[in-house]
């Protein structure tokens, strides 16, 4: 039995049941987990078996990301914070970014994972949860950290109830 108090597995849950929602005549959805270093590590092309993963949904797990608010022994908030990203033509300008890949590519996939919230049975919606989303259509800051082959939503949770069982 999975121990659910760890974020990080409740969340592979939730990326499983979107990547059987998910319809696409490309990759399929990866996913990850780690710091903000690591993120960066992995996104950073150093071969073409790296071209496989995207799109690619990463949850930050870093010393002040995921920490867990315990409102009874069973029950602790959170408020992680996720990157949905995916391969991008990096001579597109900013509306062509839009178009093919936020809009075509992560926003479906940021949909389904939203609506997934309310399927899984150790997720509790209560009416404090909101979200902001961040979007990253090309890279820029800072520019020798992220590659422009890639463009994102960064998505930033809270008050996310997870239920132990």
């Amino acid at each position: 039995m999975i121990d659910f108090r760890h974020f990080p597995d409740v969340f592979n849950n939730l990326v499983n049941a979107v990547k059987l929602r998910y319809v696409s005549d490309g990759p399929a959805i990866s996913y990850e987990y780690g710091t903000d270093a690591e993120f960066i590590s992995q996104c950073l092309i150093k071969d073409t078996n790296q071209l496989e993963k995207y799109p690619l949904i990463w949850l930050v797990c870093g010393p002040k990301d995921n920490q867990q608010v315990y409102t009874d022994p069973c029950i602790y908030s959170i408020a992680p914070r996720v990157f949905i990203c995916s391969l991008t033509n990096p001579d597109d300008m900013t509306d062509q970014k839009y178009t093919n890949t936020l809009k075509a590519v992560l926003y479906p996939i940021f949909e389904l994972l939203v609506d997934e919230f309310a399927y899984n049975g150790n997720i509790e919606l209560d009416p404090n949860f909101k979200y902001t989303v961040n979007d990253h259509p090309y890279w820029t800051e800072p520019a020798d950290q992220f590659p422009d082959h890639l463009s994102a939503i960064e998505i930033k949770f809270e008050n996310l109830l997870i239920i132990q069982q």
